[in-house]
């Protein structure tokens, strides 16, 4: 099997076990995770963040912007537009338009440049403690951080981490991986 077929496979049983996740253990986990985060320094010392808008297989990205905007800080969220993310501004007047891959995008187009982002919350399927992380398989977030400079963390369910993830050239690794600690 080759690193393309090694990494469906992984998907497709990584999306099976997230779908069949525990409600109230995803809740509890994500709880701890947000915590983390929040008194986290990358988190303190950033104004602008980056943030997807969660799929419900996801870990739920609301209470992060929420709180985001509490703090005063600029929330950023991806688009895609002709094949490539961008990141676009997001507030409480932001209207929202079903984009690619079953996302919620805000209908502004505005790109606000890579060097303003100072964290970026990066999403996956899969993660290793070391940083190497599966995506959803497009590679929109490999190629956007190939050449991002700023912090990026992942926020890690339990069943996210794994001891291995086929890896190769085009992968980024993520530079801080939060997972709920018992």
């Amino acid at each position: 099997m080759n690193i393309i077929e090694e990494k469906q496979k992984l998907r497709r049983q990584q999306k099976k076990r997230l779908d069949s996740y525990d409600p109230d253990d995803k809740k509890d986990q994500s709880i701890l995770l947000y915590q983390d985060l929040f008194e986290s320094n990358d988190w303190l010392n950033s104004e602008t963040i980056a943030v997807t808008l969660s799929l419900p297989l996801e870990l739920n990205t609301k209470p992060i912007v929420k709180q985001a905007w509490e703090l005063d800080k600029r929330v950023l969220v991806p688009k895609i537009i002709d094949k490539k993310m961008i990141f676009v501004e997001f507030d409480e007047t932001s209207k929202l338009t079903p984009g690619k891959f079953h996302t919620l995008e805000p209908e502004t187009s505005v790109e606000i440049p890579k060097e303003e982002i100072e964290l970026m919350i990066v999403p996956g399927l899969a993660f290793t403690k070391s940083g190497k992380r599966l995506g959803f398989g497009a590679g929109f977030y490999d190629r956007y951080l190939a050449d991002y400079s700023g912090r990026t963390v992942s926020l890690v369910l339990k069943d996210q981490l794994l001891e291995n993830i086929p890896n190769d050239k085009l992968d980024i690794r993520i530079k801080k991986i939060l997972t709920p600690k018992d």
